[in-house]
């Protein structure tokens, strides 16, 4: 579903799209993760089971609003269009939280990243999370007038900011009212909406109003990563570059603690801190991932074993069975075309 407040079209600039509200869903995480405006994203399914993932999305005259559900613990590679800083809300999880860049963010926290610039989320299974992406320029406008405080001085350089309780609980009921009322505006006869243009406006107050309220009530102990941490993360980063690398190679853990040289509990410690889980089973997530995007793809008319085997997966039996514990369904099902029909596997 999308409604459309004004007939303004211009896709260069937030200012361009407000107005706009969209509701989609996907059964698919890359399909998904393609569904939120504006933003460079991939989604890596990290848990097993079918897909399923929902965007609520609001387009305000300098901002982007929006709600994103998923059921399956993913690996977001993500990137907000640029010139505007993103402000992540995750909702009460009962399950592990979400982390940026592999910092948890606690639930008395929020996530904040500059658009342009790529990060990485790793979700857990049944998340949810309010997405902000305000104009750089129009929040140090706000910020200047109204805080008269320089947004750097507030925001630093950090990728989670400790909120206070009352602040964060505040923002996000000031959030759901945002979409509820832009839903409900499009569901409304055209005769009784009110002005695009100050319905909108008045929205996109109410959305800085509350978290400027949120950005200068925050605790001054700010969460930041220690020295090992950072060092973890990085070996996980270039880890995961060397096994993009090599996709093909059917590389093993053993394998990994020679080329870097770490012993295994090293790297079982990088991984379950910044990954969440063992480095063996990050190395299979990542590979069934790039085996359903690239039978997705449909580029090259490749078979199913073909393919499996540019990613190091040289056993087909236990291929498949991992493919289906991971997704769903059998990966033959990826190659099926528009029509439903599939080509040779």
């Amino acid at each position: 579903m999308s409604a459309t407040f004004d007939r303004s079209t211009d896709s260069s600039s937030s200012a361009g799209r407000h107005g706009i509200f969209r509701v989609t869903a996907a059964h698919d995480a890359d399909e998904h993760a393609s569904n939120l405006s504006r933003w460079n994203q991939t989604y890596d399914q990290l848990s097993p089971g079918h897909f399923a993932g929902e965007v609520r999305e609001l387009w305000l005259p300098h901002a982007q609003v929006f709600i994103e559900r998923t059921n399956r613990s993913l690996r977001q590679s993500c990137m907000a269009w640029p010139d505007a800083m993103w402000f992540g809300v995750p909702l009460p999880s009962v399950h592990a939280p979400a982390t940026v860049g592999g910092i948890a963010i606690a639930p008395t926290a929020i996530a904040v990243r500059p658009g342009g610039a790529e990060f990485e989320l790793r979700t857990p299974e049944d998340f949810g999370i309010f997405g902000i992406v305000v104009e750089t320029a129009e929040f140090a406008r706000y910020m200047e007038e109204v805080e008269h405080r320089d947004p750097a001085s507030v925001l630093g350089q950090r990728e989670v900011l400790s909120v206070q309780p009352w602040a964060r609980a505040r923002l996000c009921r000031a959030l759901m009212e945002i979409l509820s009322e832009a839903a409900g505006h499009h569901a409304m006869d055209v005769a009784d909406r009110a002005d695009p243009a100050l319905f909108c406006g008045d929205l996109q107050e109410r959305l800085l109003g509350s978290l400027v309220t949120l950005l200068m009530a925050s605790s001054d102990s700010a969460q930041r990563a220690t020295v090992t941490h950072v060092n973890r993360q990085r070996t996980v980063q270039r880890i995961r570059d060397y096994l993009l690398a090599h996709a093909a190679d059917p590389i093993t853990v053993p394998d990994l603690c020679r080329h870097f040289h770490l012993s295994r509990r090293a790297l079982q410690y990088c991984f379950e801190d910044v990954a969440g889980m063992s480095p063996a089973a990050y190395l299979r997530a990542l590979r069934l991932n790039g085996v359903r995007r690239d039978l997705k793809s449909g580029n090259g008319h490749r078979t199913v074993s073909d393919i499996a085997g540019a990613w190091g997966f040289h056993h087909l039996s236990q291929f498949a069975q991992d493919y289906r514990r991971m997704f769903g369904e059998l990966p033959s099902a990826a190659l099926r075309g528009p029509t439903g029909q599939s080509r040779p596997n």
